[in-house]
């Protein structure tokens, strides 16, 4: 009896050492992490401002819808590679933290071997996509030979990040999402710096943003090589760790997965091809040149979200369920009123920003952006959830319903589109009405269902988002009658006075107990600065 007492009473500190181990380490790497993925949204979108102007008024509108194009080329096998990618996080991320070596490796070399197995497979479809490209595509004939080389470069750098991302595994899997970033704020810089001097140096060509793209797939592929080989030195390439029981086990996950987004492939990739292949090309030029401002809210999204992500995995693997919720709850409050305060800007402002950012000739495409942004409040707000499936390995419903959906969006803009006459305001439309249909009641009830939580326990969350959204909508309207920009520091200005103030006021609007965990999480110096600057 004695025994078993004792033997309990280690249990239960052993739980408390790694419930404060991990609570630790995420206050410690948290500020890091997300510092960084600020600072590479920022990068993102100093960049996404100057560089869409700048390639539109080189190559021309037609030109620059060639671009998305190529990167659509890429999409249907990257939903191969990417469910992989998600199966090999969530099981080496718990090997790793379980210290299972043996695990680990077995995990690490499957998948990389069916990593490499995948590139192989996929050299002779890009070759025939490519050769066909002129059927598949509109592709202006004054553009072809360049087209052909922007998509070669495209696949093959495709290829190799396929092969390569499984070293960057280990980055993951320790929590070390700042490095992540930093390799990615490198990347942008670069393609920046690569395309302009090429074209000051030749001209400008779409060819060279082709050279530039797979240059930085190259050197990134080495970087993450290297910086993942020293955070993981157990992790070792060896065939004879390739285990075919394994493939079972990351593909049975990743089979739902690819399912999954092969439905969001039909909500987010294919509305270029429809504004390109049934439209015209300079209309997918235009579309392609707002979509920069929706996909900048949604990149913000998914890299604040992949803050949350290992610590999702990492409470889940070790069963602290409860504390996976509250994390997840604050999660989706949070970002649901952070996002507010952008997405009302990009409404507002939607006609000046044009204008001033592309010309004259761009601004009557306001409506398009507030058709674009407007719906975002939801559906990036919920995006933390989406680990949750991934946590616990609950993806076959999520991927039948995205599957579901992604079809019905494809339809419906198509018909928008074509026989409507909306052109592409219905391609936006239907990907807006049907992308909201599922992520505002689905996903969140979905989530608590399989945490074994009330149905209702995440869809609390996002509600004063929205209204708070609604309320900044309002605001900024009849701001609007009496403030319109005309130029950078103008709406600069407005913009940051407005945000800071809706900064302030979301702070406010979350419970108390909501602002005493987000502070809880903080590290000491910064949290005393924040509970003496912002009062609980």
């Amino acid at each position: 009896m004695v025994g078993q007492q004792c033997t309990a009473q280690i249990g239960i500190r052993r739980n408390q050492n790694i419930v404060t181990d991990t609570t630790t380490q995420f206050k410690t790497q948290l500020p890091r992490n997300l510092s960084l993925q600020v600072l590479s949204f920022l990068v993102q979108v100093g960049i996404g401002i100057w560089l869409v102007p700048y390639l539109v008024g080189h190559l021309g509108r037609a030109a620059y819808g060639l671009i998305p194009i190529a990167g659509a080329m890429t999409q249907y096998v990257s939903l191969i590679s990417h469910n992989v990618s998600v199966s090999v996080n969530r099981f080496l991320t718990i090997a790793l933290q379980r210290n299972d070596a043996k695990e680990a490796n077995r995990i690490f070399n499957t998948a990389f071997f069916s990593y490499l197995a995948i590139a192989v497979i996929q050299i002779p479809l890009f070759g025939l996509l490519i050769y066909y490209a002129n059927s598949i595509f509109t592709i202006p004939d004054e553009l072809y030979s360049d087209a052909i080389i922007l998509l070669s470069c495209s696949a093959t750098g495709f290829l190799i990040n396929l092969v390569c991302s499984v070293f960057g595994v280990p980055i993951y899997a320790n929590n070390r999402l700042d490095i992540s970033r930093s390799i990615d704020i490198a990347r942008q810089v670069f393609r920046v710096v690569g395309v302009v001097t090429l074209f000051l140096k030749f001209g400008p060509a779409l060819r060279y943003v082709g050279y530039v793209d797979l240059a930085i797939s190259v050197t990134a592929c080495l970087m993450t090589l290297t910086i993942g080989k020293r955070l993981a030195p157990i992790l070792k390439l060896d065939f004879h760790a390739y285990d075919w029981r394994k493939v079972r086990e990351l593909t049975a996950m990743g089979g739902w997965l690819l399912v999954n987004h092969l439905g969001a492939l039909l909500f987010l990739r294919v509305d270029i091809w429809i504004c390109n292949r049934f439209i015209g090309a300079e209309e997918a030029g235009d579309y392609a040149a707002v979509l920069q401002w929706s996909a900048l809210i949604r990149g913000a999204g998914t890299v604040i979200a992949g803050v949350i992500a290992p610590m999702i995995i990492i409470y889940y693997a070790r069963f602290e369920i409860e504390r996976l919720v509250r994390l997840s709850k604050l999660s989706v409050r949070v970002f649901s009123l952070v996002l507010a305060i952008p997405i009302s800007l990009l409404c507002v402002f939607s006609q000046p920003l044009l204008r001033i950012w592309l010309g004259d000739s761009f601004a009557g495409l306001w409506p398009l952006m507030v058709i674009m942004v407007c719906h975002l409040g939801i559906n990036v707000g919920v995006m933390p959830l989406f680990n949750i499936q991934i946590a616990v390995n609950k993806v076959a419903w999520p991927g039948l319903i995205t599957l579901i959906m992604g079809i019905a969006n494809l339809t419906v803009a198509i018909f928008l589109a074509r026989y409507i006459g909306w052109g592409i305001y219905g391609v936006a439309i239907a990907g807006a009405i049907v992308l909201t249909a599922k992520n505002a009641l689905f996903t969140p009830i979905y989530g608590a269902l399989i945490l074994h939580q009330p149905w209702y326990t995440f869809l609390r969350s996002y509600v004063s988002g929205l209204v708070f959204l609604g309320g900044l909508l309002i605001l900024g309207y009849i701001l609007g009658r009496y403030v319109q920009p005309a130029s950078w520091i103008h709406l600069g200005a407005t913009c940051l006075i407005i945000g800071l103030a809706g900064l302030i006021a979301s702070w406010f609007i979350l419970s108390k107990r909501d602002r005493r965990l987000m502070i809880d999480l903080m590290p000491g110096r910064f949290r005393s600065l924040v509970e003496r600057l912002m009062p609980v």
